[in-house]
């Protein structure tokens, strides 16, 4: 669920500067810089998981079934949940690659997207 989540803001995003970048500086521009994003998520989720795989292992973590059913609740939707009789399996990388790939990406597009002032000279 999280996942989905992360992948649909990336979907907004690119469909916003897209059409930012349509408005303002024209058709190829707004290509370039799709091209750029598209880019730049790959290559990003590529090293993200590469470091996220040195902490966290790929079959994940088993546990019990927990008893108290909030809980459950919460593993049901967050993603990292995979039942296997009364063992639970977590597998929490590929959510943790996303969202730290959503952090790196949303303090770089914040630098590189920002509004630049134009001063007159008088």
């Amino acid at each position: 669920m999280i996942i989905a989540v992360i992948y649909f803001i990336h979907v907004i995003f690119a469909v916003y500067a897209f059409s930012k970048s349509y408005q303002n500086d024209g058709l190829l521009q707004a290509f370039l810089n799709l091209g750029f994003i598209i880019t730049l998520f790959a290559v990003s989720l590529t090293v993200c998981e590469l470091i996220v795989g040195l902490f966290i292992s790929d079959t994940g973590y088993n546990m019990l079934l927990p008893v108290n059913s909030v809980l459950l609740f919460f593993l049901k939707i967050s993603g990292f949940y995979a039942q296997q009789a009364n063992v639970i399996t977590l597998t929490p990388k590929d959510t943790i690659t996303l969202i730290l790939v959503t952090i790196l990406e949303f303090s770089f597009y914040k630098f590189y997207f920002k509004k630049t002032e134009i001063t007159k000279i008088a």
